[in-house]
């Protein structure tokens, strides 16, 4: 047994599961010095520390609220409203909970009225009918009136109308270029010269591990773009803004799907096809801390040469990327067991939103719950990012202070054996900088 020692703290990628074990069927095991309960009797090594609360890696975000935004408001028909996220958001993602109406986001780089929906496979909305993001603000974003006679403001502000905002802080926009809130007429001047394509637009935020990159397609096979974080990413989303290619989905590559697989985040299907098998060409593995690659798909005769996707030459895109923070965001899947007494997923911190999508089996959405559509456990608010149905309720899912757990036996989020994915971005820290425990809800 361990009478006295040190141990080792994990790495922010991996994690603790302590256990003992004799080779007889009876004895005791007595845990007192590992845990720090009393002193070493003699001091450890260099770089061991005893497994103890005090001991555990700080979050590097104190204020989750500073780059991840939730906000629920009901429409009142005013045009020129500011939307408080309480924080400059990047990219917003807006979606109406009690009327049928699409999902639509705007970012700082593509700039604003241009609406894109995830829930649709066409071109981006440069002229808006229903309403819009007429600008950004140091604390939201303006919601204006588009054109339609009858309906001006229903994607943004009408009355009789609730609507829940998903923001996310990225680099800012004071230039074309932008890391950190810093701007830069030139991709060089702000570093992003990895990859094959240079960027036209750029937003990067290192600390929460957020950038958005717009670029012009070139035709070439096996390209790559930059995205400035500085580690690996963990997902990253592209959407064709042209939207002249044979299959112009959303393609969503996410660390644990298969290696070359792509999902589509306008549709339900199953994320099991192969990035050769979608004949355009797909997101690659995230495997650079420079850059995001492309492959090829089998159609080099066809419309885009079998990279139209997401390199079709002439064509405009913008990439979604995320790298993982700890106690701030993080990606990767479990496994369903089919029950209301559902997986317990870790995440380091009480999540504020999370995203998942089931890439087992086809026919199910993907699905997004909050903290602030419910304020207390169960959370049984959802929304899908590929269809335009207003709010639902279900069993749900309980917010935990270090991640969550399913209540929900339905496929979508819990499916029997079946891999399941999911990002999560932060409420709040398990442990804050003083060593303090997020509170449960």
């Amino acid at each position: 047994g361990i009478s006295q020692g040190a141990i080792s703290l994990p790495s922010s990628t991996s994690g603790w599961k302590p256990h003992t074990c004799y080779s007889s069927s009876s004895g005791s095991v007595v845990v007192n010095y590992t845990f720090g309960q009393k002193p070493f009797k003699f001091p450890p090594p260099a770089g061991f520390q005893p497994l103890t609360l005090a001991n555990t890696p700080r979050p590097t975000i104190v204020r989750p609220d500073q780059y991840v935004g939730v906000t629920t408001y009901s429409g009142n028909n005013v045009d020129g409203r500011e939307i408080d996220m309480g924080m400059a958001p990047d990219l917003i993602w807006v979606k109406t909970r009690n009327q049928t109406n699409w999902n639509w986001l705007t970012d700082t780089v593509r700039g604003a009225p241009n609406k894109l929906y995830s829930n649709d496979s066409g071109a981006e909305d440069t002229t808006p009918i229903y309403g819009q993001a007429d600008s950004f603000t140091n604390k939201g974003w303006i919601a204006g009136g588009g054109t339609d006679p009858t309906n001006p403001l229903s994607d943004c502000n009408q009355t009789g109308t609730n609507y829940v905002c998903w923001a996310w802080k990225a680099g800012g926009n004071k230039n074309t270029f932008n890391i950190n809130d810093i701007g830069y007429s030139t991709a060089s001047a702000a570093g992003l010269t990895a990859g094959t394509i240079a960027p036209t637009g750029a937003s990067v935020n290192t600390k929460s591990g957020f950038s958005i990159v717009a670029y012009t397609g070139n035709g070439s096979t096996s390209q790559s773009i930059p995205h400035g974080l500085g580690k690996s990413p963990k997902m990253c989303i592209i959407k064709n803004r042209t939207g002249t290619q044979s299959y112009p989905s959303w393609y969503v590559r996410h660390e644990s799907m298969t290696s070359n697989h792509n999902g589509r985040l306008d549709l339900d299907s199953a994320t099991n096809n192969t990035i050769t098998e979608f004949f355009q060409g797909g997101i690659a593995n995230l495997t650079s801390d420079t850059i995001v690659s492309f492959n090829t798909g089998t159609n080099g005769g066809g419309v885009g040469g079998g990279v139209g996707n997401v390199n079709q030459s002439g064509n405009t895109y913008i990439a979604y990327i995320w790298a993982e923070i700890p106690g701030f965001s993080k990606f990767g899947s479990y496994t369903g067991n089919g029950s209301t007494d559902g997986p317990v997923i870790t995440t380091g911190f009480r999540p504020k939103l999370i995203i998942v999508k089931n890439t087992s089996v086809g026919a199910t959405d993907w699905k997004m719950y909050d903290a602030e559509r419910n304020k207390y456990n169960v959370v049984t608010q959802v929304l899908y990012p590929n269809l335009s149905n207003g709010e639902d309720a279900n069993t749900g899912v309980d917010f935990l202070s270090n991640g969550f757990k399913w209540r929900d036996s339905g496929s979508s989020q819990n499916g029997s054996t079946n891999t399941i994915i999911y990002a999560a971005f932060a409420e709040s820290p398990t442990f804050n900088l003083y060593g303090a425990q997020a509170n449960a809800r």
